[in-house]
Protein backbone atom coordinates (compact mmCIF):
# COMPACT_ATOMS: atom_id res chain seq x y z
CA UNK A 1 0.00 0.00 0.00
CA UNK A 2 2.65 2.38 0.58
CA UNK A 3 4.04 1.82 -2.92
CA UNK A 4 0.62 2.04 -4.21
CA UNK A 5 0.07 5.61 -2.50
CA UNK A 6 3.55 6.82 -3.61
CA UNK A 7 2.99 6.16 -6.90
CA UNK A 8 -0.31 7.81 -7.00
CA UNK A 9 1.44 11.06 -5.56
CA UNK A 10 3.79 10.90 -7.98
CA UNK A 11 1.13 10.37 -10.32
CA UNK A 12 2.50 7.15 -12.41
CA UNK A 13 -1.11 5.78 -11.90
CA UNK A 14 -3.86 7.51 -14.03
CA UNK A 15 -6.90 8.23 -13.58
CA UNK A 16 -9.63 5.24 -14.28
CA UNK A 17 -6.65 2.64 -13.26
CA UNK A 18 -7.44 -0.43 -11.65
CA UNK A 19 -5.57 -1.67 -8.10
CA UNK A 20 -5.82 -4.99 -7.57
CA UNK A 21 -4.82 -6.87 -4.26
CA UNK A 22 -3.90 -10.29 -3.99
CA UNK A 23 -6.37 -12.24 -2.19
CA UNK A 24 -5.76 -14.32 1.26
CA UNK A 25 -2.66 -11.76 1.67
CA UNK A 26 -2.77 -8.74 4.25
CA UNK A 27 -1.74 -5.65 2.78
CA UNK A 28 -0.82 -3.04 5.65
CA UNK A 29 -1.38 0.25 5.19
CA UNK A 30 -4.31 3.06 3.69
CA UNK A 31 -6.23 3.82 0.61
CA UNK A 32 -5.42 7.61 -0.24
CA UNK A 33 -6.26 8.42 -4.07
CA UNK A 34 -5.66 12.30 -3.21
CA UNK A 35 -6.83 13.52 -6.62
CA UNK A 36 -6.19 11.01 -8.81
CA UNK A 37 -10.16 10.16 -10.11
CA UNK A 38 -11.95 7.26 -10.88
CA UNK A 39 -9.88 4.84 -9.12
CA UNK A 40 -10.89 1.53 -8.57
CA UNK A 41 -9.32 -0.75 -5.96
CA UNK A 42 -10.10 -4.84 -6.44
CA UNK A 43 -8.86 -8.01 -5.53
CA UNK A 44 -7.66 -10.98 -7.43
CA UNK A 45 -6.72 -14.51 -7.04
CA UNK A 46 -8.49 -17.83 -5.73
CA UNK A 47 -7.57 -17.93 -1.97
CA UNK A 48 -11.11 -17.89 0.02
CA UNK A 49 -10.14 -14.94 1.72
CA UNK A 50 -10.05 -11.45 0.67
CA UNK A 51 -7.12 -9.35 0.64
CA UNK A 52 -7.08 -7.62 3.95
CA UNK A 53 -6.26 -3.81 3.86
CA UNK A 54 -5.22 -2.47 7.86
CA UNK A 55 -3.84 -0.34 9.70
CA UNK A 56 -3.15 -2.49 12.74
CA UNK A 57 0.69 -2.97 14.01
CA UNK A 58 1.52 -5.97 15.67
CA UNK A 59 3.89 -7.29 18.69
CA UNK A 60 4.37 -10.50 18.73
CA UNK A 61 8.09 -11.56 20.26
CA UNK A 62 8.04 -10.75 24.88
CA UNK A 63 11.40 -9.32 23.83
CA UNK A 64 9.38 -6.51 22.34
CA UNK A 65 7.84 -5.33 25.84
CA UNK A 66 9.68 -3.37 28.59
CA UNK A 67 8.80 -3.33 31.90
CA UNK A 68 7.16 -0.37 33.11
CA UNK A 69 6.46 -1.46 36.90
CA UNK A 70 4.61 -4.31 38.46
CA UNK A 71 2.44 -5.79 35.71
CA UNK A 72 2.69 -3.19 33.67
CA UNK A 73 4.47 -3.52 29.63
CA UNK A 74 5.54 -0.81 27.51
CA UNK A 75 6.44 -1.05 23.94
CA UNK A 76 7.71 2.09 21.63
CA UNK A 77 5.94 1.70 18.31
CA UNK A 78 7.36 4.87 16.60
CA UNK A 79 8.05 4.32 12.81
CA UNK A 80 12.28 4.05 13.76
CA UNK A 81 11.37 1.17 15.95
CA UNK A 82 9.66 -1.33 13.14
CA UNK A 83 10.89 -4.60 12.27
CA UNK A 84 12.34 -4.33 15.85
CA UNK A 85 9.46 -3.73 18.18
CA UNK A 86 6.53 -4.13 15.96
CA UNK A 87 5.49 -5.01 12.49
CA UNK A 88 2.83 -3.45 10.31
CA UNK A 89 1.57 -0.50 9.58
CA UNK A 90 3.44 3.16 9.51
CA UNK A 91 1.43 6.14 9.87
CA UNK A 92 2.56 9.42 8.37
CA UNK A 93 1.28 11.53 10.93
CA UNK A 94 -0.15 9.08 14.26
CA UNK A 95 1.13 6.59 16.69
CA UNK A 96 -2.28 6.50 18.54
CA UNK A 97 -3.62 3.11 19.25
CA UNK A 98 -6.89 3.21 19.46
CA UNK A 99 -7.68 -0.75 20.79
CA UNK A 100 -5.95 -3.94 21.49
CA UNK A 101 -6.92 -7.09 19.62
CA UNK A 102 -5.57 -10.25 21.26
CA UNK A 103 -7.28 -13.34 19.82
CA UNK A 104 -10.33 -12.86 18.41
CA UNK A 105 -10.77 -10.33 21.60
CA UNK A 106 -11.08 -6.25 20.89
CA UNK A 107 -10.04 -4.80 24.15
CA UNK A 108 -11.08 -0.91 24.43
CA UNK A 109 -10.24 0.06 28.14
CA UNK A 110 -8.11 2.96 27.41
CA UNK A 111 -6.85 4.99 30.66
CA UNK A 112 -4.98 8.42 30.42
CA UNK A 113 -2.59 7.47 32.83
CA UNK A 114 -0.51 4.08 33.18
CA UNK A 115 -1.23 4.61 36.96
CA UNK A 116 -5.19 3.61 36.29
CA UNK A 117 -4.45 0.46 34.96
CA UNK A 118 -5.50 -1.94 37.40
CA UNK A 119 -6.77 -4.76 35.08
CA UNK A 120 -5.62 -6.74 32.50
CA UNK A 121 -5.43 -5.33 29.00
CA UNK A 122 -6.53 -1.91 29.99
CA UNK A 123 -3.61 0.18 28.27
CA UNK A 124 -2.66 3.82 27.84
CA UNK A 125 -1.40 5.43 24.39
CA UNK A 126 0.93 8.38 24.88
CA UNK A 127 2.67 9.63 22.41
CA UNK A 128 4.68 6.68 20.51
CA UNK A 129 4.42 4.71 23.64
CA UNK A 130 1.69 1.91 24.52
CA UNK A 131 1.51 0.49 28.01
CA UNK A 132 -0.34 -2.72 28.58
CA UNK A 133 -1.52 -4.30 32.10
CA UNK A 134 -0.78 -7.88 32.05
CA UNK A 135 -0.16 -10.34 34.84
CA UNK A 136 2.31 -12.25 32.63
CA UNK A 137 4.39 -10.35 29.15
CA UNK A 138 2.06 -9.54 26.55
CA UNK A 139 3.56 -11.19 24.08
CA UNK A 140 4.07 -14.23 26.41
CA UNK A 141 4.33 -17.62 24.33
CA UNK A 142 4.21 -16.35 20.72
CA UNK A 143 0.88 -14.87 21.73
CA UNK A 144 0.37 -11.95 18.83
CA UNK A 145 -1.28 -8.11 20.32
CA UNK A 146 -2.69 -6.19 17.07
CA UNK A 147 -2.46 -2.16 17.96
CA UNK A 148 -5.47 -0.88 15.99
CA UNK A 149 -3.72 2.82 14.80
CA UNK A 150 -5.73 5.65 14.65
CA UNK A 151 -6.04 6.57 11.07
CA UNK A 152 -8.69 5.95 8.87
CA UNK A 153 -8.55 2.85 5.55
CA UNK A 154 -9.99 4.36 3.53
CA UNK A 155 -10.29 7.91 1.96
CA UNK A 156 -12.87 7.90 -0.24
CA UNK A 157 -12.96 10.68 -3.10
CA UNK A 158 -14.47 11.47 -5.67
CA UNK A 159 -15.10 8.80 -8.61
CA UNK A 160 -13.10 5.73 -6.30
CA UNK A 161 -14.65 2.53 -6.10
CA UNK A 162 -13.79 -0.25 -3.31
CA UNK A 163 -14.85 -3.66 -4.13
CA UNK A 164 -14.38 -7.10 -2.17
CA UNK A 165 -11.46 -6.20 0.04
CA UNK A 166 -11.60 -6.37 4.00
CA UNK A 167 -10.83 -3.13 5.26
CA UNK A 168 -10.34 -3.77 8.93
CA UNK A 169 -8.15 -2.66 11.53
CA UNK A 170 -8.00 1.41 12.96
CA UNK A 171 -8.46 3.18 15.99
CA UNK A 172 -10.72 5.65 13.54
CA UNK A 173 -13.44 5.40 10.99
CA UNK A 174 -12.47 2.54 8.49
CA UNK A 175 -14.51 4.32 5.83
CA UNK A 176 -14.78 7.76 5.17
CA UNK A 177 -15.61 10.39 2.61
CA UNK A 178 -13.06 13.40 2.66
CA UNK A 179 -14.03 16.51 4.78
CA UNK A 180 -11.38 18.55 2.03
CA UNK A 181 -13.76 18.95 -0.95
CA UNK A 182 -16.34 17.09 -2.43
CA UNK A 183 -17.31 13.70 -3.12
CA UNK A 184 -19.47 13.15 -6.56
CA UNK A 185 -19.57 9.59 -7.09
CA UNK A 186 -18.12 6.70 -5.05
CA UNK A 187 -19.06 2.92 -4.56
CA UNK A 188 -17.84 0.74 -1.86
CA UNK A 189 -19.09 -2.85 -2.15
CA UNK A 190 -18.94 -6.33 -1.39
CA UNK A 191 -16.30 -5.17 1.72
CA UNK A 192 -15.48 -6.61 5.08
CA UNK A 193 -15.91 -3.40 7.35
CA UNK A 194 -14.96 -2.82 10.78
CA UNK A 195 -12.90 -3.24 13.99
CA UNK A 196 -12.61 0.07 14.25
CA UNK A 197 -12.98 3.29 16.82
CA UNK A 198 -11.39 4.28 20.42
CA UNK A 199 -9.26 7.25 18.85
CA UNK A 200 -9.94 10.44 20.78
CA UNK A 201 -11.92 12.95 19.59
CA UNK A 202 -10.85 16.52 18.80
CA UNK A 203 -11.99 17.58 22.52
CA UNK A 204 -9.57 14.94 23.63
CA UNK A 205 -12.00 13.18 25.79
CA UNK A 206 -14.84 11.85 23.42
CA UNK A 207 -13.95 8.64 21.87
CA UNK A 208 -14.73 7.85 18.18
CA UNK A 209 -15.12 5.13 15.26
CA UNK A 210 -17.38 4.34 11.97
CA UNK A 211 -17.68 1.88 9.90
CA UNK A 212 -18.52 3.83 6.91
CA UNK A 213 -18.65 7.80 7.57
CA UNK A 214 -20.15 10.35 4.56
CA UNK A 215 -19.08 13.76 5.34
CA UNK A 216 -21.29 16.71 4.06
CA UNK A 217 -20.49 17.70 0.65
CA UNK A 218 -21.02 14.32 -0.88
CA UNK A 219 -23.38 12.82 -3.47
CA UNK A 220 -24.03 9.58 -5.42
CA UNK A 221 -22.62 8.00 -3.59
CA UNK A 222 -23.52 3.80 -2.97
CA UNK A 223 -22.41 1.33 -0.23
CA UNK A 224 -23.98 -1.50 -0.70
CA UNK A 225 -23.92 -5.37 0.03
CA UNK A 226 -20.86 -5.31 3.05
CA UNK A 227 -20.64 -6.63 6.07
CA UNK A 228 -19.29 -3.98 9.04
CA UNK A 229 -18.77 -5.54 12.37
CA UNK A 230 -17.19 -4.34 15.43
CA UNK A 231 -17.67 -0.32 15.00
CA UNK A 232 -16.88 1.86 18.16
CA UNK A 233 -19.86 4.32 17.01
CA UNK A 234 -22.25 3.28 14.10
CA UNK A 235 -21.79 1.30 11.33
CA UNK A 236 -23.50 4.10 8.56
CA UNK A 237 -23.80 7.35 9.30
CA UNK A 238 -23.99 10.51 7.16
CA UNK A 239 -22.79 13.95 9.45
CA UNK A 240 -20.96 17.34 8.86
CA UNK A 241 -22.14 20.90 9.22
CA UNK A 242 -23.73 22.05 6.16
CA UNK A 243 -21.71 23.19 2.52
CA UNK A 244 -21.63 26.77 1.91
CA UNK A 245 -22.38 26.22 -1.81
CA UNK A 246 -24.64 23.14 -3.21
CA UNK A 247 -26.51 20.51 -1.42
CA UNK A 248 -24.97 18.77 2.01
CA UNK A 249 -25.96 15.08 0.62
CA UNK A 250 -27.59 14.67 -2.78
CA UNK A 251 -28.11 10.35 -3.46
CA UNK A 252 -26.34 8.52 -0.99
CA UNK A 253 -27.51 5.51 -0.62
CA UNK A 254 -26.23 2.56 2.44
CA UNK A 255 -28.72 -0.55 0.81
CA UNK A 256 -28.11 -4.16 1.94
CA UNK A 257 -25.47 -4.44 4.15
CA UNK A 258 -25.31 -6.94 7.26
CA UNK A 259 -23.92 -5.01 10.51
CA UNK A 260 -23.26 -6.81 13.32
CA UNK A 261 -21.50 -5.83 17.05
CA UNK A 262 -21.48 -2.52 16.55
CA UNK A 263 -23.36 0.46 18.98
CA UNK A 264 -25.72 2.09 16.09
CA UNK A 265 -26.73 0.84 12.54
CA UNK A 266 -27.77 4.24 11.40
CA UNK A 267 -26.26 7.67 12.79
CA UNK A 268 -27.14 11.39 11.26
CA UNK A 269 -26.25 15.01 12.64
CA UNK A 270 -25.78 17.97 10.39
CA UNK A 271 -25.39 21.65 11.53
CA UNK A 272 -25.93 24.67 9.54
CA UNK A 273 -29.07 26.48 8.08
CA UNK A 274 -31.52 24.51 6.56
CA UNK A 275 -31.22 24.19 2.62
CA UNK A 276 -34.69 23.98 0.20
CA UNK A 277 -36.62 21.39 1.32
CA UNK A 278 -35.64 17.60 0.48
CA UNK A 279 -32.47 18.76 -1.13
CA UNK A 280 -30.14 16.90 0.68
CA UNK A 281 -30.99 12.84 0.41
CA UNK A 282 -29.67 9.87 1.85
CA UNK A 283 -31.89 6.38 2.09
CA UNK A 284 -31.28 3.76 4.12
CA UNK A 285 -32.66 0.41 2.48
CA UNK A 286 -32.50 -3.03 2.42
CA UNK A 287 -30.18 -3.52 5.46
CA UNK A 288 -30.44 -6.17 7.60
CA UNK A 289 -28.90 -5.11 11.24
CA UNK A 290 -28.68 -7.60 14.83
CA UNK A 291 -28.18 -6.61 18.45
CA UNK A 292 -27.86 -2.47 18.53
CA UNK A 293 -25.52 -1.92 21.53
CA UNK A 294 -23.21 -5.54 21.60
CA UNK A 295 -19.95 -3.17 20.31
CA UNK A 296 -16.94 -4.17 22.22
CA UNK A 297 -17.14 -0.59 23.11
CA UNK A 298 -20.30 -0.75 25.04
CA UNK A 299 -18.72 -1.48 28.49
CA UNK A 300 -15.78 1.28 28.51
CA UNK A 301 -17.31 4.08 27.04
CA UNK A 302 -18.04 6.74 28.94
CA UNK A 303 -21.60 7.76 27.23
CA UNK A 304 -23.32 5.07 26.95
CA UNK A 305 -26.33 5.91 28.40
CA UNK A 306 -29.60 5.11 25.08
CA UNK A 307 -26.57 4.92 22.71
CA UNK A 308 -27.33 1.01 22.46
CA UNK A 309 -29.57 2.02 19.23
CA UNK A 310 -30.73 1.48 15.80
CA UNK A 311 -30.80 4.53 14.72
CA UNK A 312 -29.34 7.97 16.21
CA UNK A 313 -30.06 11.35 15.86
CA UNK A 314 -28.41 14.08 17.25
CA UNK A 315 -28.56 17.92 15.30
CA UNK A 316 -30.76 18.66 12.53
CA UNK A 317 -29.49 21.81 11.33
CA UNK A 318 -29.23 21.03 7.50
CA UNK A 319 -32.73 19.15 7.25
CA UNK A 320 -31.78 16.63 4.59
CA UNK A 321 -34.68 14.01 3.80
CA UNK A 322 -33.97 10.72 4.96
CA UNK A 323 -35.82 7.61 3.67
CA UNK A 324 -35.06 4.20 6.11
CA UNK A 325 -37.31 1.96 4.57
CA UNK A 326 -36.89 -2.46 4.14
CA UNK A 327 -34.83 -2.65 6.98
CA UNK A 328 -34.40 -5.54 9.32
CA UNK A 329 -33.40 -4.44 12.97
CA UNK A 330 -33.69 -6.92 15.11
CA UNK A 331 -32.22 -6.73 19.17
CA UNK A 332 -30.87 -3.45 20.90
CA UNK A 333 -29.66 -2.98 24.03
CA UNK A 334 -31.43 0.45 25.09
CA UNK A 335 -33.43 1.48 22.34
CA UNK A 336 -34.64 1.17 18.42
CA UNK A 337 -34.30 5.14 18.23
CA UNK A 338 -32.34 7.78 20.16
CA UNK A 339 -32.95 11.51 18.86
CA UNK A 340 -31.10 13.89 21.05
CA UNK A 341 -32.59 17.03 19.46
CA UNK A 342 -36.05 15.34 18.22
CA UNK A 343 -36.48 12.91 15.33
CA UNK A 344 -35.21 15.06 12.06
CA UNK A 345 -37.64 17.00 10.27
CA UNK A 346 -36.79 15.10 6.86
CA UNK A 347 -37.18 11.19 7.86
CA UNK A 348 -39.22 8.93 6.65
CA UNK A 349 -38.87 5.83 8.46
CA UNK A 350 -41.28 2.88 7.37
CA UNK A 351 -41.95 -0.49 6.55
CA UNK A 352 -39.12 -2.13 8.73
CA UNK A 353 -39.40 -5.02 10.58
CA UNK A 354 -38.48 -4.19 14.47
CA UNK A 355 -37.92 -6.80 16.54
CA UNK A 356 -37.18 -5.99 20.39
CA UNK A 357 -37.41 -7.18 23.77
CA UNK A 358 -40.75 -6.35 25.56
CA UNK A 359 -38.22 -4.06 28.17
CA UNK A 360 -36.11 -2.17 25.55
CA UNK A 361 -37.54 1.63 24.75
CA UNK A 362 -38.52 2.31 21.26
CA UNK A 363 -37.45 5.70 21.58
CA UNK A 364 -34.74 6.42 24.36
CA UNK A 365 -36.34 9.67 24.95
CA UNK A 366 -40.23 8.25 25.35
CA UNK A 367 -41.48 5.69 27.61
CA UNK A 368 -43.05 3.07 25.15
CA UNK A 369 -41.77 0.07 24.68
CA UNK A 370 -43.11 -2.60 21.47
CA UNK A 371 -46.02 -3.72 23.37
CA UNK A 372 -46.85 -0.11 22.64
CA UNK A 373 -45.74 0.61 19.40
CA UNK A 374 -48.96 1.61 17.64
CA UNK A 375 -49.34 4.71 20.24
CA UNK A 376 -45.30 5.71 19.54
CA UNK A 377 -45.92 5.30 15.78
CA UNK A 378 -49.05 7.83 16.32
CA UNK A 379 -47.11 10.50 18.51
CA UNK A 380 -43.79 10.40 16.14
CA UNK A 381 -45.21 9.59 12.60
CA UNK A 382 -42.79 6.90 12.24
CA UNK A 383 -43.20 3.13 11.19
CA UNK A 384 -47.17 3.08 10.71
CA UNK A 385 -46.50 0.04 8.18
CA UNK A 386 -43.72 -1.50 9.70
CA UNK A 387 -43.72 -4.80 11.45
CA UNK A 388 -43.24 -5.22 15.21
CA UNK A 389 -42.08 -8.59 16.69
CA UNK A 390 -41.54 -9.62 20.41
CA UNK A 391 -38.22 -11.00 21.30
CA UNK A 392 -37.91 -12.77 24.50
Amino acid sequence: MARVNAALTASTIAPGSTVRLRRGRRHPGVIRPGTVGALRFESWGDEPEPPVVTAYKYVQAAACWTRAGDGLWSVDISAANVGRTHHGYVSSWTTEVGFLKVGSTLHGDRKTDPSALVRDWQFTSRGSVVTVRCATNPSAGGRRVWLAVADPIVEVRSGLSVRDLAVVGTGRNAVQTTSASRTDGAVVRDCIIGEAGGALASDGVSRMGNGVQVWSGASGVLVSGNTIVDCWDAAMTIQGPGVATGVSWSNVEFNGNSVERTMQTFEYWSTGGTESAGSSTCSVRGNRAHDAGSSWSAAVRPDRAGKGSHLLFYADGVRPRLAVRGNDFSGAAHAYLYAHDGVPAGLTSDENTIALADSVRLQWQRSERLPEHRAWSAATGLEHRSTFTSLP
